[in-house]
């Protein structure tokens, strides 16, 4: 099945996963960030360079052996993913909830302005004046795009808490915007146009798919 979503401006189609990614023998995740360094020939200094949203999540989904109509499921879906065009939803499903003590309705705010490949979610809705709402390795979903969080998180007395993110914002959320924080998933594409599934004489079907982030 596909969805047509909307992101930043343009239309992008999103296959539905045959299965929960949870039945998945493994999940590897990786994640890179863009650093420039040069070295001065004459003093052996450094300088780096971090380019801003360059960061991106990479990954590959290894399924356990797929009976015939399971592995039909799998490879109709890739087949429907047509190579590197289309999205996909995934999370991780080792961490579906946070760790930290969340309390109240958490959301975006918008009061002060971001911009895109920013380092920090501004958020409001909290209970006010709460300790270790999130804590670092929990994750966030900000409309399509899936987070990490790196420092715990408390509220102010207004309820507002910044919250340091990894990878960087793709697009400026908007105020109001639902922070979801139970099975966020992020949006995926295949990371190469060619897939292989292999089947054995025990009639079981062995497949695994590497995936980078939408971009």
């Amino acid at each position: 099945m596909i969805n047509t979503i909307t992101l930043d401006g343009n239309a992008v189609s999103v296959v539905t996963l045959p299965h929960d990614i949870g039945s998945a023998a493994s999940v590897e995740f990786s994640f890179s960030d863009a650093v420039a360094i040069v070295s001065s020939p004459f003093t052996g200094q450094t300088q780096a360079q971090q380019w801003p949203g360059a960061d991106m999540w990479t990954g590959t989904v290894t399924l356990p052996p797929l009976t015939q109509n399971q592995a039909d499921d799998w490879i109709s879906f890739l087949m429907e993913c047509r190579g590197m065009a289309n999205a996909f939803q995934i999370g991780d499903p080792m961490k579906r909830m946070p760790r930290g003590a969340v309390s109240g309705v958490p959301v975006v705010d918008g009061s002060v302005t971001v911009v895109a490949g920013g380092q920090t979610l501004l958020t409001r809705g909290w209970t006010a004046s709460r300790f270790r709402l999130l804590v670092p390795g929990d994750y966030l979903q900000v409309g399509f795009r899936l987070h990490r969080v790196l420092d715990v998180v408390n509220s102010d007395a207004n309820g507002k808490a910044a919250i340091s993110i990894w990878p960087s914002l793709r697009e400026v959320p908007t105020d109001g915007e639902a922070i979801v924080l139970n099975n966020p998933v992020g949006l995926f594409r295949l990371a190469a146009n060619k897939r292989t599934w292999s089947s054995d004489y025990t009639a079981l079907t062995r497949l695994s798919f590497q995936v980078m982030e939408y971009r």
